[in-house]
């Protein structure tokens, strides 16, 4: 995904995040109900999408990247966390300040070992990363962070083993975002006027609502003030 595409699919994860908080709000025969329910799938589908399309064949500084974006957010969401609750510890998430493949690697590989549910986990040690990946949610990390964090690094690894310069599914995964995105917008517009009107009444759960389903603008780059050279005499 490009960066516009990727605030388009943050807004439609803030967007479900907001329906689950509100659940007991929401009658399960309501028209909100209804355009809930169809944007789950649309979401499933974008994060195999963007699965497919970061297997396509993109060079690794792009996939190290997206890693990177990846340890960030992961990272301001554990030092908030820290905040609440100082026993929390802020190391494991603490990422390479390097583009460099093997420190990154290492990170996202320890950082899914903490949160990702792993085969020879118990009963118990499921239970508690489905507790730490609900505190990270809490902030307002997509549902699926884990998700993401796991497509990306195996688009990595599937970089490196690649010999082949052709990927279809790669080329349809783009294709498909384009058109899950666009049906995904048009579900938020129906829910803007249901949320608008249930919600009227009530200032705080609007504002919260117009948070949650605005796509983030892209960042303004900064002016370079500094003059130019001047000509020599």
């Amino acid at each position: 995904m490009d960066n516009e595409n990727i605030r388009r699919f943050d807004r439609a994860n803030r967007v479900l995040t907001f329906c689950r908080d509100r659940a007991a709000d929401i009658a399960p025969s309501s028209k909100i109900a209804t355009l809930v329910t169809a944007l789950y799938p649309l979401v499933e589908q974008l994060v195999a999408a963007r699965i497919g399309q970061l297997r396509a064949p993109v060079g690794k500084p792009a996939l190290i990247k997206a890693l990177a974006h990846d340890f960030k957010d992961i990272a301001r969401t554990a030092r908030a966390i820290h905040l609440d609750a100082p026993s929390f510890l802020l190391a494991a998430y603490r990422h390479p300040k390097t583009q460099v493949e093997t420190p990154v690697t290492t990170h996202a590989d320890a950082l899914l070992l903490l949160l990702e549910d792993q085969a020879s986990d118990t009963a118990e040690q499921k239970t508690a990363k489905a507790a730490l990946r609900a505190r990270f949610i809490a902030y307002e990390l997509p549902a699926n962070f884990v998700e993401v964090l796991r497509a990306d690094r195996d688009a990595l690894d599937e970089r490196n083993d690649s010999k082949n310069s052709d990927n279809p599914e790669g080329v349809a995964g783009t294709a498909a975002i384009e058109t899950l995105l666009a049906q995904a917008r048009e579900i938020i517009q129906r829910l803007d006027a249901a949320f608008m009107n249930k919600y009227r009444n009530d200032p705080a759960t609007i504002a919260a609502w117009k948070s949650a389903s605005r796509v983030e603008r892209a960042p303004k780059r900064q002016k370079d003030n500094t003059p130019p050279p001047e000509n020599p005499i």
